[in-house]
């Protein structure tokens, strides 16, 4: 008829993936490679860690009212409204330099505090009179 070529068998299907397929490929787990597996491991996640950006300047609000706080340095700046008892990662990259805090309460004047020369990475807490103090 119309097939020119030599019949063949039809071979049965076998599943592309199969459990009992993985396991005889895998080499045998051992002590060895259980302990060069966790040491690798252990490798990429210190140097996430390490890379892992750090924002430098903290704010905690710890006034017990919600405010809104500006953090200024060289040439950048950065404003977030905080509620009671929350923390703030300033992603602003600050150099090296004074910094300001203005802190607004509400229903109260802005109260201004400056650090003359932080240390960088700084972690700093709003009082309940809106001053702005390292911690």
């Amino acid at each position: 008829m119309g097939h020119n070529g030599p019949v063949s068998e039809p071979r049965p299907r076998t599943p592309v993936f199969s459990l009992g397929a993985a396991s005889r490929k895998r080499p045998p787990v051992t002590p060895a490679r259980l302990a060069v597996g966790a040491a690798l491991f252990s490798v990429c996640a210190l140097g996430a860690w390490l890379t892992m950006p750090r924002p430098d300047v903290r704010v905690i609000n710890a006034s017990g009212q919600a405010v809104t706080v500006t953090v200024r340095g060289e040439g950048s700046a950065a404003t977030r409204t905080l509620g009671v008892d929350r923390v703030w990662a300033v992603e602003q990259a600050f150099p090296a330099g004074p910094l300001r805090f203005q802190v607004r309460l509400p229903g109260r004047p802005g109260v201004s505090t400056a650090l003359a020369s932080p240390v960088l990475p700084l972690r700093v807490a709003i009082g309940e009179d809106g001053r702005v103090a390292p911690r």
